[in-house]
């Protein structure tokens, strides 16, 4: 076989020259998909970036006087107040307006939705929690005592020390004009 497509080659037959060029054509495909593929998959880990550095923003929200006292409890004690620079941080980070919309440059294509917003406050075996319910837009206060159990996230971290949980989900553009829809889930705990 190869013997004849010499053999055309060497009588000035066209074909060799159309499969070179649709080979290259392909390879050029291939590499452009994988590139894309590369840029989406930054563009999300950066993503996990902001909100991790928003989260970590939120400890500027700690009780000084709780921290102050004999056994320095770190705590959060204005859940709401943490929730809002926990908004703001990430609406900087991400490029999102106040409705926390995508601006030009954002990963986010629309709307990003806070879907879980959780403090964990510890103080030796007891956990006070407040969880965000973005239905109520409200926060709901709990309670857990590590003695009799572990604490997890959703994330399946075990919760030892005072921490803030965070998952948001958007949407980001992908090839040709599609979406996909992307949650990025953080833990953080400064005392780790």
């Amino acid at each position: 076989m190869i013997r004849k497509l010499l053999k055309k080659k060497s009588k000035g037959d066209a074909s060799i020259a159309a499969l070179s060029a649709f080979m290259l054509i392909l390879l050029s495909i291939v590499l452009m998909f994988t590139i894309f593929y590369r840029v989406i998959i930054n563009r999300v880990q950066n993503v996990q970036d902001d909100v991790t550095i928003s989260n970590l923003a939120v400890y500027k929200n700690i009780d000084l006087t709780a921290l102050a006292e004999d056994d320095k409890w770190l705590r959060i004690n204005d859940p709401n107040a943490a929730f809002e620079t926990f908004k703001k941080h990430l609406e900087t980070n991400m490029k999102l307006d106040a409705n926390l919309n995508g601006l030009n440059g954002s990963a986010a294509d629309g709307q990003v939705t806070i879907d879980e917003f959780t403090i964990y406050n510890v103080r030796g075996n007891n956990i006070d929690i407040w969880t965000y319910s973005p239905e109520t837009h409200m926060f709901t206060e709990g309670s857990a005592d590590r003695s009799l159990t572990v604490l997890k996230t959703s994330d399946n971290s075990i919760v030892k020390n005072t921490s803030v949980h965070a998952t948001i989900k958007f949407n980001t553009d992908i090839l040709f004009g599609q979406k996909k829809e992307t949650s990025v889930s953080v833990d953080t705990d400064i005392v780790k």
